[in-house]
């Protein structure tokens, strides 16, 4: 599989054109990687950029209380990981790990900065990213607090 082709039919780049595709084509490594790799860890800034190709990763976030960890999402192909920690240079508050074998493509941080301060739409497109991935996030947190409320 090339990745340029791969990235063509992901809805998350539609946006982009195909210099900006190729510019992210050239800059990743395609992995495979094995079942219950840590492509990001709670609470440690990420190393890199990672776009799933094959497979699932599960999302999860330590809850410190008896329930332990507690699963949030599973995200499969065509999903971003550890986007928001390298803009921000922040700690995640999830850790996102593989279910079975997944085959992603990395970016790694020193990369992905200088693409970040490139003048591309690249900068742009992640950002907007983001932004789309926080009003989703935000829209669970609402639902799951209504389910909370009327269970009382």
């Amino acid at each position: 599989m090339r990745l340029f082709e791969y990235l063509q039919t992901v809805p998350l780049f539609s946006g982009l054109s195909n210099d900006d595709l190729k510019t992210l084509d050239q800059a990743m490594v395609v992995q495979d990687y094995p079942d219950d790799h840590l492509f990001v860890a709670e609470n440690k800034i990420p190393d890199g950029l990672y776009i799933i190709l094959e497979g699932n990763v599960e999302i999860t976030h330590e809850k410190h209380t008896e329930r332990g960890m507690q699963r949030i999402s599973t995200m499969g192909p065509g999903s971003m990981l550890g986007l928001h920690g390298l803009i921000a240079h922040a700690r995640p508050i999830v850790s996102c790990e593989a279910q079975g074998k997944v085959k992603a493509a990395f970016l790694p941080s020193s990369a992905f900065n200088l693409l970040y301060q490139s003048n591309t739409h690249l900068p742009h497109h992640f950002q907007m990213t983001i932004a789309k991935q926080l009003a989703a996030d935000y829209r669970n947190i609402v639902g799951e607090l209504k389910e909370m409320m009327q269970a009382e």
